[in-house]
C-alpha cells in the first residue's frame, strides 16, 4: 500500500512538473527564441534573394510535373524485345508519348520481305497495340537484305 501510494505521489509530481514548470515556462520561453531567430532571418533575406529562392522552387516543381508526366521507355524497350523476331535487327527507333498512347517508329532491316510482314503481324498480336504501320521497305542486296521502317502506336 505505501510503495503504490510513493508511486502515485511521484507520478503525480512528475504530472504537475510537465504540465505547469515544463510547459508553461520552458517551451514557451523556447517557442518565442525560435520565432525571433526566423523572424531575424527573414529580415536578413532581401526581396530579390526571396523571389529568386521562389522562382528556382517553381522550376523544381515544373520539372518534377514534366518528369511524372513524360513516359518512360523501358517498359517499350522490353515489350519490342520481346517481340522481335530473331531474324530481324533494328538500327533506330523515335518514342513520341502523347497523352494516353505512345508511338513508336522502328528502323530495321532483315532478309527478306516475308520477315517484314512476320514482325508486323507479331505485333499486331500484341494487346496493347492499337495500329501498326509499314512506312516504308526496300531491297538493297541479296546480302543486305531489306531496309524497313515501321510505326506501332500502343496505349501508354
Amino acid at each position: 500500500m505505501t510503495f503504490s501510494f510513493v508511486v502515485f505521489l511521484a507520478v503525480a509530481a512528475v504530472y504537475i512538473g510537465m504540465r505547469f514548470g515544463f510547459e508553461k515556462v520552458y517551451l514557451k520561453r523556447a517557442l518565442s527564441q525560435e520565432e525571433a531567430e526566423f523572424t531575424s532571418t527573414f529580415k536578413s533575406v532581401s526581396t530579390e534573394e526571396q523571389k529568386s529562392v521562389f522562382n528556382f522552387y517553381s522550376q523544381l516543381s515544373n520539372i518534377d510535373t514534366l518528369l511524372k508526366k513524360q513516359g518512360k521507355a523501358t517498359p517499350h524497350l522490353s515489350f519490342i524485345e520481346q517481340n522481335t523476331l530473331k531474324t530481324v535487327t533494328y538500327s533506330g527507333m523515335d518514342l513520341r508519348f502523347a497523352d494516353r498512347s505512345v508511338v513508336i517508329v522502328l528502323n530495321g532491316k532483315t532478309a527478306a520481305y516475308a520477315s517484314v510482314v512476320q514482325q508486323l503481324e507479331l505485333y499486331k498480336r500484341v494487346s496493347t497495340v492499337t495500329e501498326v504501320k509499314l512506312l516504308g521497305a526496300r531491297f538493297i542486296s541479296p546480302a543486305e537484305g531489306v531496309d524497313f521502317s515501321i510505326q506501332i502506336t500502343a496505349a501508354r
